[in-house]
């Protein structure tokens, strides 16, 4: 990360490093904006409608997400990344108050259950990073280490394994919330309704194309998976909110500053 300014230097460090950077920040100049994605939290669908949009609102007729790993190939994006987009001029946007600068969070405790569901019920790249971290070998069965009970408290015991990947990392510092001052919050529980309200800040009324990511992936939307397992015990629960006591403090400083904005925008 030695190229990169020292603010984005610290950026970086809070996801990752500059690849990880470079992946979850999606940028556009006309219209102007920056979306920071985070996992498990309607980012394909996120993706999806804002590289859409981008194309309809710039007249690129010819272009297409007919696949799901395109959705998350940058390389079949039209968003640019930080490293396209130039660090300089991404520094300019992320401070201009004339840029919407946006990301989506959501309910610690339903994040934490989908990332297991979709992640960590059966022998993946994600079960492998977490055998690596703890030292397991592939003789070691999936369900010796990693129930669900198991791994809540593994991530409120251990932060390094809770922020060991994108997907069940802090929210907090995968939406770079205390590193940008700017960043305007959505919520997945509020999803259309943010979703048309941020949108439609940067395309107009109308002027944004919404598509969910579904529709080329079926088996990715979290309704597909309540039925893959079990849900959070108590003890889990109990886990879930020690490990991401952070992301609770944060949902609730945005809801408290959203409904005293609401209270100053109610007439005397």
């Amino acid at each position: 990360m030695s190229d990169l300014p020292p603010r984005l230097a610290r950026m970086a460090a809070l996801v990752g490093g500059e690849h990880a950077l470079n992946y979850t920040v999606h940028v556009w100049t006309d219209p102007g904006f920056v979306f920071l994605s985070n996992p498990i939290c309607a980012c394909s669908t996120l993706k999806m409608s804002l590289n859409l949009s981008v194309a309809r609102a710039t007249g690129q007729k010819d272009f297409r997400i007919e696949a799901a790993g395109d959705i998350h190939r940058r390389a079949a994006n039209l968003l640019k990344t930080p490293q396209e987009i130039g660090h300089d001029r991404l520094l300019d946007m992320l401070d201009d108050p004339a840029v919407p600068v946006f990301a989506f969070v959501r309910s610690p405790e339903s994040r934490f259950l989908s990332a297991f569901r979709k992640k960590l019920m059966r022998e993946t790249n994600f079960t492998r990073k977490v055998r690596a971290h703890l030292g397991l070998g592939p003789e070691v069965p999936l369900s010796d280490f990693l129930t669900l009970d198991r791994f809540a408290a593994g991530v409120a015991a251990d932060p390094r394994l809770r922020d060991l990947d994108e997907h069940w990392r802090l929210q907090r510092r995968q939406i770079l919330y205390d590193a940008v001052p700017r960043l305007q919050i959505g919520f997945v529980e509020t999803f259309a309704a943010d979703a048309a309200r941020l949108l439609g800040s940067i395309f107009g009324s109308g002027g944004y194309v919404l598509r969910e990511a579904a529709e080329l992936n079926p088996a990715n939307a979290s309704a597909n998976r309540k039925a893959a397992g079990p849900g959070l015990s108590e003890a889990a629960r109990a886990h879930v909110a020690t490990a991401y006591a952070e992301d609770m403090a944060m949902i609730a400083e945005i809801r408290a500053r959203a409904a005293a904005m609401t209270s100053e925008s109610r007439p005397t």
